[in-house]
């Protein structure tokens, strides 16, 4: 049961994704049977010349070589989807069109529907590789293991987003729309405090993504909620004016050692639990961002977390103790300002370099948007890296509710 309390106090504390059909038919030359017609001169050696027509037959045997087009039973390889019946082109092997049984190997173009899976596009990628069984099967579950929370069916595919909702054990709970506000939760035996706002015209039945935003020093959860400093662009750094209502927005209250405190990851822990048996949540696409020392908390999330978040977007961050735990892949948006006298800049650069090595980006970036933002190549499907450097200090970017928004929206 969650218990409603309201609180008017503000927070100041310290920082914290042909076949080829070759067919050659043999032919033998008829025509050197009327040579043998030639034979019927005078010279009986003339005749003897007649028995070239017996070469003639030889053509015939030529005509067998049309036989060879036995070859193009390879056909039946590639038109079926079944890669054994492509092992049957090898018969062609017997003409020289038996190079089309080669194509038989086009069975494998199968194993392109593996590739492709990993995409979270599920089976139904596997079918349009047209790989047969092996394509259809093993793609459906490389979807789904790819994806990391991606669906069983995959159905978010084209992006790799992760795969079809997951609803949460809230979801067709009530019909009543619950109430926006202050509240607060019991984590490890320490009372805490979060700000939860609820979508207009919300829909128990509807999944709905879960961001958890956390304020820097000298702010408080009620400043992210209400769109004060340092937001450039509205509540919860820009990015809930943009959602649409598509989305709960939760504003997290540190304590009063503020994001450093050991209570605070079972903290988070305790919400996101207790927001999945209230409420319909998307168990799949729940995010979290932050600025400054609420940077630092959001990744320590990322490196200790990944498997309860699909992405995070910190703002001038850096690693809390320099080290980042865990391995598993997470989509990753980053931002820092080239002149930031509070975290330098190269701290937030090793935080981006960390989860470009955990999802296996290359170094080779392309321009992104808006200006300033590039994004990695070769990373792991559906775990994109997204870096944003501009002109300005210690600060959100001014792009940072659009910029935001388009990065988690895309899951």
């Amino acid at each position: 049961m969650i218990i409603t309390r309201t609180s008017n106090g503000r927070y100041h504390v310290p920082c914290f994704a042909l076949l080829a059909i070759v067919s050659a038919c043999g032919g033998g030359s008829s025509t050197s049977g009327t040579g043998g017609g030639a034979g019927s001169g005078s010279g009986g050696s003339v005749g003897s010349t007649g028995s070239a027509g017996t070469s003639a037959a030889a053509g015939t045997s030529g005509g067998a070589g049309t036989s060879g087009e036995a070859g193009t039973s390879g056909n039946a390889g590639t038109g079926g989807n079944v890669a054994p019946t492509g092992s049957a082109g090898v018969t062609g092997g017997a003409g020289t069109s038996g190079s089309a049984g080669a194509s038989g190997a086009a069975g494998n173009t199968g194993a392109g529907g593996n590739t492709s899976g990993r995409g979270g596009n599920g089976g139904q990628t596997g079918s349009a590789g047209r790989g047969g069984t092996t394509g259809t099967g093993a793609t459906g579950t490389a979807g789904s293991a790819a994806a990391g929370r991606g669906g069983t069916t995959g159905s978010a595919g084209s992006t790799g987003a992760g795969g079809a909702a997951m609803p949460s054990a809230g979801c067709g709970k009530t019909t009543a729309t619950p109430a926006s506000g202050h509240f607060t939760i019991d984590a490890s035996g320490t009372m805490r405090e979060y700000i939860i706002k609820i979508p207009a015209g919300y829909d128990g039945n509807h999944p709905y993504r879960l961001i958890i935003a956390f304020h820097g020093r000298m702010y408080d959860a009620a400043s992210v909620d209400a769109g004060g400093a340092p937001s450039p662009s509205g509540p919860y750094y820009g990015i809930e004016p943009l959602s649409g209502g598509s989305a709960i927005f939760v504003a997290a209250q540190a304590l009063s050692t503020s994001w450093t405190n050991a209570n605070d990851i079972p903290y988070v822990n305790a919400m996101i639990t207790r927001f999945k048996a209230d409420l319909c949540i998307d168990q799949r696409r729940i995010f979290a961002t932050g600025f400054s020392m609420g940077a630092i908390q959001t990744i320590a999330l990322g490196c200790a977390e990944a498997d309860q978040f699909r992405a995070i977007a910190p703002m001038s961050g850096s690693l809390n103790g320099g080290t980042c735990s865990g391995t598993q892949q997470l989509a990753y948006w980053g931002s820092h300002g080239t002149n930031d006298p509070t975290i330098n800049i190269s701290n937030g650069r090793m935080v981006r370099d960390t989860f470009r090595m955990r999802n296996h980006c290359t170094t080779t970036t392309v321009a992104g948007s808006p200006s300033g933002c590039v994004n990695y190549q070769g990373c792991d499907t559906g775990y994109p890296v997204t870096w944003c450097e501009f002109d300005g200090v210690h600060e959100p970017p001014p792009y940072s509710g659009s910029a935001i928004w388009a990065f988690f929206s895309q899951f």
